[in-house]
């Protein structure tokens, strides 16, 4: 009976463990999070407000880290009534890409190209 116990224990403690470290979401997946309308339609409410910055010293990519010395804008309240799952992220435009930031760690959550009536 103790060797089931202990092989019961050692199996959830397994479990819990590779559970514990199961990686973050890949940037498909944060990708996918919103629908190819919802990011035309908050690009284009982010276009309307926020002008591009040139060529960034930061790579525009899913996980990088946006620079301190780079202001994050707070999503408009249309954005987030758009998607909901947004609420409380940050926004930069760099050249033609729109990165949705989370604020706490200035870490690129999700990228997609900026549109915008010209």
């Amino acid at each position: 009976m103790r060797i089931i116990l202990s092989l019961a224990a050692g199996f959830c403690l397994a479990v819990s463990a590779a559970a514990a470290q199961a990686p973050s979401q890949s940037p498909a997946a944060k990708a996918d999070i919103l629908s190819l309308d919802q990011k035309i339609k908050i690009s284009e409410l982010i276009t309307k407000e926020t002008p591009p910055l040139a060529a960034s010293a930061f790579p525009v990519s899913v996980d990088g880290v946006v620079p301190s010395e780079i202001q994050l804008n707070s999503l408009p309240s249309a954005a987030e009534e758009l998607a909901p799952q947004l609420r409380g992220f940050s926004y930069v435009v760099v050249e033609e890409l729109v990165a949705i930031v989370d604020p706490r760690t200035r870490k690129v959550e999700i990228v997609f190209p900026r549109w915008g009536q010209q």
